[in-house]
């Protein structure tokens, strides 16, 4: 009995140092389609894979940056909201520098989800928006984070940040976080550098 209890104890201190992968993410309810705010179109040469399938490019470069101090959630329903949010994520551009236009968006048809990290010391943050699904009655919105980037960032404070449209709802949102460890990122970077499927 001892002996079993010393190979128990043995062989959970071990589990713990197993690196963990996240759980396929199964939607059980119905998967919603994300697209990526209007704009010139861009050369991708990594995707970012979706949690329900297919991949996405990457945060636009006019929405991967929001300054925010600390980490947003944001909904939005109508033009007035997206012009202050717009407002907010153009400030930082120095006078004279260039600044993307209000892109156009229905939002009789569509509304936009944020999710912004807020302040981080260097550039080895990356958050972005890889699933939506309406069930149980809300829409949930999942969002990963990479809070290390494998030793290749730049020591330079950042403010990462997505932003994508969804199709219109009036159900609650709820956002669904999860963060990406260096090994996993990695492992998604090489698997998805195939282009956006």
């Amino acid at each position: 009995m001892r002996l079993a209890l010393i190979l128990f104890s043995v062989l959970t201190s071990l589990s713990m140092f197993v690196t963990q992968q996240r759980p396929p993410a199964i939607c059980r309810g119905k998967s919603l389609p994300i697209t990526l705010l209007p704009g010139p179109k861009m050369t991708v040469l990594v995707s970012l894979p979706l949690r329900f399938g297919g991949t996405r490019e990457p945060p636009r470069p006019w929405v991967h940056s929001f300054p925010s101090d600390k980490p947003l959630r944001l909904v939005i329903h109508s033009r007035d909201e997206f012009s202050d949010f717009w407002k907010r994520l153009t400030a930082p551009v120095p006078p004279g520098g260039w600044v993307p236009p209000l892109p156009e968006i229905d939002f009789s048809k569509d509304m936009i989800v944020v999710s912004a990290m807020g302040s981080r010391p260097s550039s080895g943050y990356l958050i972005f928006i890889d699933g939506a699904c309406e069930v149980d009655g809300q829409v949930e919105v999942f969002v990963s984070s990479v809070e290390d980037g494998c030793g290749s960032e730049l020591g330079i404070v950042t403010y990462p940040a997505d932003a994508v449209r969804l199709p219109r709802s009036d159900l609650p949102i709820v956002f669904r976080d999860t963060q990406i460890g260096c090994t996993e990122w990695l492992n998604l970077r090489k698997r998805s550098s195939h282009g956006p499927g």
